[in-house]
This record gives C-alpha cells, structure tokens and sequence, in this order.
C-alpha cells in the first residue's frame, strides 16, 4: 500500500511539474515572439527616421527602445535555454531508467528462455498432461502451461514495448539538444546585435551632446505644450464636474459606459497598429542632458508615416483643439474617463459626436524635416492621471 501510495504521488508530481512546465514554455514563446515583433516594428520606424539624415532625440528613443526590447529578449532566450536544460536532465534520466529497465527484462526473459529450454528438453506436453493421475491434475498442467506460455508472450511484448519507448524518449532527447543548440546560436547573434546597438545610442548620443542649446529649447517648447494641454483637460474635466455634480450624476449610459471601460482595463486595443512606447508615463530622465527630469502625463508611442489613430473604447468626443507644437487633440469621454490623443491631423470627428471603439479619429503627424511619427496619448479617470500602458492590451 505504501508503495502505491509513494508511486501515486510521485505520478501526480510529475504531472504537475510537466504542466508548469509546459505553460512556462508557451509563454516564454509568446514573450519572445512579442519581442521580436516590437523590435521589428522599431527597425522599421528607424528606416524611415533615418533616411532624413539627422541625429534627433525622437530617434535616440527609438533605439535606447530597441536596446530595451533586445535585453528583454536575450533574457527570455535565457530562461527557455534554462528550461530546456531541465527538460533535457529530465528526459536524460528517464532514458537511463528505460535502459536500466529493458536490461532487466531482457534478462529475466533470457532466463525464462534458459530454464524453460532446461526443463524442457525433450519434453511432451501432450505426454505432460495425460500422464496425470487424475482429471483435475491434467486440468492444473494444462493452464500451468498455458499460463507459462502467456507469461513468455508477455514478457516478450513488454520488452517491444519498453524498446519503442525508449526509441522515443531518446529521439524527444535528441530533438531538446537540438533546439538548444538553436536557441544558444541565436542568443549569440542577438548579442551580437546588442552590442553594434549600444554603440549607435553612444554616437547619437555624442552627436546630440553637440546641438545642447537646441535640445534646451526644445524641452521649453515641450513644457509649453504640456501646460496648454493640461489646461484644456482641466477645463473639460471641471465643466464635467459641474454638469454632473463632481461625476455622481452620471446617467445611466454614462455610467455603463465607465463600468465596462474600467472592467478593460489591460484589454484595451492601441490606438495604433504598429508602433512602440518611447517615452513611459511619469517622470523620465533626458537622455542627453544629465540631471534633467521631463514628466510625462500619458505615453509617447513612436509609429509609421501615415498610421491611423483609432479610438480606444466607446464614448463621446469632448473637443477637438489646435495647440501649437502638438497639432490637433482629440478628447473623448467615457463615462468618468477620458482619453486624450495628441499630434493628430486629417480628424474626422466633431464634439459631441459618439465615438465607436476601434473608429478612426485621425492620422498622426508627420514632422518632415525630422521624419518623426509619434502619438501622445493620456488617460484620465476624473481629475487623476492614469499610466496608459496599464490599460492597454
């Protein structure tokens, strides 16, 4: 009994482990797939940014991103190289126990053949079970011989079988070695790749270092257009306040509309199909100018030439307003949200139009002489600012 016991849970613990296993597999798959894809849309973009031939911050971004995507990945090849190690040690014992195994039955069923060819020897078994004394002792002989017979048969067939699983196991060994192998080559070329990257951010770092004063009006201009930006949300968000005596008299659509929005939250689609987060939420370090901190209240997902923005969920569009350095902005309301897409051009959406989820409401601005696409985007719910990417899918 004990020893079922000890079998039973050393099953269900294998099982276990397989199935963990198994899942940390595929979604370390799917880490390094998303990886791959977000630096290839990030190669993409720095085709187009490149070709204007200059060295801008929106470009050092780009590639201080890329860097970021390619770590990422080299770490995530890593724990599958990890987990595949395990899995090899696994599958190498289990080998080596079907060896230990099929040597065993070979050789009890070698001693089976030796006896029975002893004992046998110019045996009858005819003779063997008529020469009984009685009915039920030729009864005995007769399924002893038949039981013999069958243990043989079996014996035989747990060998064949015992064989087949080990052809097996040792080629699952064989093909664990080879994605290995697969793995650790690409690891070293994505090394590779790293390092000829870092050394492009030092030289456009170097490159920027030189246009200092440039750069120091350009974080001016930049806060001039967080200031009318913020204040143009702040607007929206105290006639809000007003209309619906500080968000508690939302009506019946409204409030649905904020319920499901807030149930979405790390669901919702990007506004972009294809693009990469280059500046985070929150306070960021300037990375040419040392000691400098540039807060950002949204997201700045750098994208393509002509990329069309859609709308993140269902609401109403609040306004649309020109501010000088960010193009056109789109506000829209959903429920006691608010989203916020800034940079836009050619948009096609009026205040206090109903605005569908996944409906385009412009394109993002192309900045020619520095071939920069980039959208800004902000979440708010009532007055507080929200990380977007804790949002989107």
């Amino acid at each position: 009994m004990k020893n079922l016991l000890r079998f039973t849970f050393t099953f269900a613990f294998i099982f276990v482990a397989f199935s963990l296993l198994g899942q940390s597999k595929s979604e370390l798959r799917q880490k390094i797939e998303r990886n791959q894809k977000e630096i290839r849309v990030a190669n993409d973009i720095l085709d187009e940014t490149q070709a204007s031939r200059k060295s801008t911050l929106n470009e050092l971004y780009i590639l201080q991103k890329r860097i970021e995507l390619r770590n990422d990945l080299i770490t995530n090849l890593n724990n599958q190289i990890s987990n595949l190690d395990n899995e090899i040690e696994v599958n190498r014992e289990a080998v080596k126990k079907l060896e230990e195994d099929l040597e065993v039955l070979k050789e009890q069923y070698a001693q089976i053949i030796l006896a029975a060819y002893k004992h046998h020897k110019g045996f009858n078994r005819l003779m063997f079970i008529l020469s009984a004394e009685s009915f039920n002792q030729a009864y005995k002989r007769y399924k002893y011989l038949h039981q013999y017979a069958k243990y043989r048969r079996n014996q035989a067939t747990k060998i064949k079988a015992k064989a087949e699983k080990l052809r097996y196991k040792i080629k699952e060994y064989e093909n664990l070695r080879d994605q290995k192998e697969s793995i650790l080559s690409q690891k070293t070329s994505e090394r590779y790749k790293l390092k000829y990257e870092t050394r492009q951010v030092r030289e456009q770092i170097r490159d920027l270092k030189q246009k200092e004063e440039q750069l120091r009006k350009d974080i001016t201009q930049k806060k001039n257009i967080i200031a009318q930006l913020e204040d143009e949300i702040q607007k929206i968000i105290e006639e809000e306040r007003r209309k619906t005596n500080r968000w508690r008299n939302l009506s019946a659509d409204q409030k649905r509309i904020s319920t499901s929005f807030e149930q979405q939250k790390g669901e919702l689609p990007w506004p972009i199909s294809n693009g990469i987060v280059t500046r985070q939420f929150g306070e960021n370090s300037h990375p040419v100018l040392k000691g400098i901190k540039l807060n950002n209240n949204g997201i700045d997902i750098s994208t393509m030439q002509n990329s069309s923005v859609r709308c993140i969920f269902e609401g109403v569009a609040r306004k649309v307003v020109a501010i000088p350095g960010a193009n056109l902005t789109v506000i829209i309301r959903h429920g006691n949200y608010l989203s916020v897409y800034s940079n836009l051009i050619d948009v096609d959406v009026q205040p206090g139009q109903r605005i569908q989820r996944g409906q385009v409401i412009g394109q993002v601005f192309t900045d020619q002489s520095n071939s920069e696409n980039v959208l800004h985007l902000e979440i708010y719910h009532e007055n507080q600012k929200l990380n977007p990417e804790e949002w989107l899918k």
